[in-house]
């Protein structure tokens, strides 16, 4: 089986932001290439119409004095700014024009109205630029793409070409981006160092609490607690902490069951063994077969002691389904399981309720409510004498729905009523068999429903238990 690889958050943080970082920059260079595409463009294109205004004017004259016949053009220029001295010498425009054309990836050409080529730059083309229309137009030319800016002289009648490489403006445009991009790289590297350092300070939290968790005694229950810790590890503390609480319940319910079996079972358990020595002993049937019925009686106490014991460990409000439930069929099933116990005992069990109160119904275990009705009645059984009646009934007030449980025995002292509820605590100690648990399992599982439960005389003078679950 391979290792699970476990993930780094650091190492994921710093991927995550370094990648998002790494495209903002990109997007930022992309753009900003563009945006400086754009101004380039219309502020070449300005100056291109500009300049070829200048030129236009400047060459304009010296057009006129060319003899058109002559098989000596195209008169070229071997450079721009030459070019434009000798057509400007008599204008005094020579600082201005070394300011002004800067750029040498610059070409022109004049052409007649009749298409023939009359000056021209040594970098042009002996074909035209571009078609006869006034203005803008983008032309390949020595397998490089050219703006280039048409003029006609209506006077003159002459064709001006003039043309710029846009190497000189694709360059430029990356240089911008270039300068804009330039700080951001060498940041990179200081903004990495820092993100290192901020996020180890960020989860430095994490590392206190694993440190505390393997550091911590198995036996230490207690809450965790990270003094400033940020909000994001605050959910993880609480969980942690409610979990703990959960462990010292379920170890104190597994304490508590240990420490009643072992007080509870010791003497039934002597009983138990007694009677099966006296079966082994016994020198007639008869002492045998009382022996063993003894014995059957004894296992039968320390099977109940058991299943209740069980019960009250299990009762935990997280573990357990909750519904609402129909209390008339939950009590008449419950009723109808339990009579033939009751018939054997020679005893009556009656059921009293009000016609209305068919569809009422209680929120909570369908499990523990079966097993909280099912001690009443035993218990009420084990306290009545034969003949004896037990009644159930519900009643409906204004606030609660009451569960009652009505016995027919001697009673139970009222000042004694505080002790029924007690874990092994019997009236009538030589009349019962039982181990003291039932009423401490019903109150149990009443307080797990936010039920109270009231003790009061029967109307037999027996010992009434009143259920109160509230609305």
């Amino acid at each position: 089986m391979k290792p699970i690889k476990h993930l780094s958050i650091t190492g994921l943080l710093l991927v995550g932001i370094l990648s998002i970082t790494i495209l903002y920059i990109l997007a930022v260079y992309s753009l900003s290439q563009r945006q400086a595409i754009h101004e380039i463009e219309e502020l070449f294109d300005a100056q291109l119409a500009h300049s070829s205004n200048i030129l236009f004017n400047l060459l304009g004259e010296s057009v006129s004095t060319i003899d058109q016949s002559s098989k000596h053009l195209p008169i070229i220029y071997h450079g721009l700014e030459s070019a434009l001295k000798h057509a400007g010498s008599q204008q005094g425009g020579e600082d201005s024009l070394n300011a002004l054309f800067y750029q040498k990836k610059v070409a022109y050409q004049i052409f007649n109205a009749e298409g023939k080529l009359l000056v021209k730059s040594s970098s042009a083309a002996d074909t035209p630029f571009a078609q006869r229309q006034i203005g803008f137009s983008r032309v390949e030319h020595q397998e490089e793409v050219w703006r280039v800016f048409t003029m006609y002289d209506q006077d003159r009648n002459f064709w001006l070409h003039v043309g710029e490489s846009e190497y000189i403006r694709d360059d430029l445009a990356e240089d911008i981006a270039e300068s804009t991009l330039l700080p951001s790289v060498l940041f990179l590297p200081i903004l990495l160092l820092l993100m290192v350092v901020i996020i180890r300070l960020s989860t430095q939290p994490l590392k206190t609490l694993a440190m505390q968790l393997s550091q911590r005694d198995p036996k230490n229950l207690s809450s965790i607690n990270i003094h400033s810790s940020p909000k994001e590890i605050t959910p993880v503390v609480e969980a942690l902490n409610r979990l703990f609480v959960r462990l010292q319940d379920a170890i104190k319910r597994e304490q508590r069951l240990t420490a009643d079996a072992a007080h509870e079972l010791r003497t039934p358990l002597s009983v138990v063994m007694i009677h099966a020595q006296n079966a082994l002993s016994a020198k007639s049937e008869i002492e045998r077969d009382a022996a063993l019925t003894e014995l059957e009686q004894g296992i039968s106490r320390i099977s109940r002691l058991l299943e209740q014991l069980l019960t009250l460990s299990k009762i935990n409000p997280e573990a357990i389904p909750l519904s609402y439930l129909n209390m008339i069929d939950l009590v008449q099933g419950v009723l109808a399981e339990m009579a033939p116990k009751i018939y054997e005992a020679e005893q009556e069990i009656e059921f009293k309720f009000d016609e209305a109160l068919t569809g009422i119904q209680v929120y909570g275990s369908e499990f523990l409510l079966e097993i909280l009705l099912r001690n009443l009645v035993d218990n009420a059984s084990r306290y009545s004498p034969k003949g004896g009646l037990i009644s159930v009934s519900i009643i409906k007030t204004q606030q609660s729905v009451e569960l009652c449980v009505d016995d027919s025995g001697v009673g139970v002292n009222e000042d004694d009523y505080h002790k029924l509820t007690e874990r092994f605590y019997r009236q009538q100690q030589n009349q019962s068999s039982g181990a003291g648990l039932g009423l401490s399992l019903v109150k149990a599982i009443a307080d797990f429903h936010g039920a109270d439960i009231e003790f009061s005389k029967s109307q037999s003078l027996g010992l009434r238990v009143k259920v109160k679950f509230k609305e």
